[in-house]
């Protein structure tokens, strides 16, 4: 972890936020130095190459094709979408999410995908025509995948569009409607799954204390909240060791709140420095979002993600988050050059 930050050093003039996620790195070193082995090689393994997507992404800064970003993304998601949709219909595992080529996740992650799409559309100048295709390739996944009971996903990119709409204004607001519109068709298509889904939350808020043996996720996500806060006067300085939390849960899973499982695992002052270095890489990307493409696509983006990890991260699987932040402070914060702003017409003369 420490090699990326000396190619920071090098090729970079280090900002603030450069020293928070330097700072970050060394705690995480001395955390696994004083607590020693606590997990497995291949978590150490994801951890290491999560923070070295810090600068692997700052080094991006412009030279990103956003043009050239959407035909691939629209690509991946449209078959996303059309292997969800065959699931939803065909497949007969019982299952609140269809399996996808045998992964019960398969339309969480497809649906992630498309959210990045629907950024990179959102950012970038179209034309009247391409808005009716790009109108497409937000209507059609987002019904597709509501049908598919994917959930998280939408609570973010929806409250991404919220806090990004100063950038896009009528777009993000256009974009919203369509995707809500989607989201109620698509769970009306599965009426006995929804009312299921929708009898558990209901069932479980209802209850005085939420017990292990709820399957409901949202729940699920309220009691490793409570356990991860319960933990957090017990731990020392520097945590109590990377994937600890997960063992000592009653679900055996991590908090799914990345800057929780931080404080625990790492210590309360490393869950701050996550925290502060994330903030200063918003606040130095959200200035050019609303005048350049590619600072708008980073900039929400890095909400996305910032809000993803709060409700379904993973610190061990962070490269996401971290390459966002890492992209956000890279963008050069001087000049006004912008690439791939503009999208090539897709069909037609």
């Amino acid at each position: 972890m420490i090699a990326p930050l000396l190619v920071i050093a090098r090729k970079f003039r280090p900002l603030p936020a450069d020293y928070l996620f330097a700072a970050l790195a060394a705690l995480m070193v001395a955390s696994v130095v004083v607590n020693g082995r606590t997990t497995t090689d291949r978590e150490y393994a994801l951890l290491a190459l999560s923070m070295a997507a810090y600068p692997a992404f700052r080094a991006v800064g412009h030279r990103f094709d956003l043009s050239r970003f959407s035909y691939v993304t629209a690509a991946i998601v449209l078959v996303g979408t059309l292997l969800t949709a065959w699931a939803v219909v065909y497949d007969r595992s019982g299952e609140y999410k269809p399996l996808v080529l045998g992964f019960g996740e398969g339309p969480t992650v497809f649906s992630l995908t498309w959210c990045f799409l629907v950024f990179a559309l959102v950012s970038i100048h179209l034309s009247s025509r391409q808005w009716r295709l790009a109108g497409g390739l937000i209507a059609l996944p987002s019904f597709v995948f509501a049908a598919a009971m994917v959930r998280h996903p939408f609570i973010a990119l929806a409250l991404t569009l919220v806090a990004t709409a100063k950038t896009g204004g009528r777009r993000q607001l256009a974009v919203a409607g369509v995707v809500c519109l989607s989201i109620v068709v698509g769970l009306a298509a599965r009426p006995a799954m929804s009312g299921k889904i929708i009898g558990l939350v209901v069932q479980n808020a209802q209850k005085p204390v939420v017990s292990c043996d709820t399957e409901d996720t949202f729940a699920i996500r309220i009691i490793l909240t409570r356990e991860a806060l319960t933990l957090l006067p017990k731990v020392g300085l520097l945590g109590q060791g990377i994937g600890t939390f997960a063992q000592q849960s009653c679900y055996k899973a991590e908090p799914h709140n990345v800057v929780l499982q931080a404080a625990v695992e790492v210590g309360v002052g490393a869950a701050l420095l996550l925290a502060a270095a994330f903030i200063l890489a918003l606040m130095s990307v959200a200035k050019r979002a609303r005048s350049e493409a590619t600072a708008s696509f980073v900039f929400a983006g890095l909400v996305f993600v910032g809000i993803e990890y709060l409700i379904s991260g993973s610190l061990t699987n962070s490269a996401l988050l971290f390459g966002f932040m890492g992209w956000a402070v890279g963008l050069p914060q001087n000049d006004g050059h912008e690439t791939g702003g503009d999208l090539r017409p897709l069909a037609g003369p």
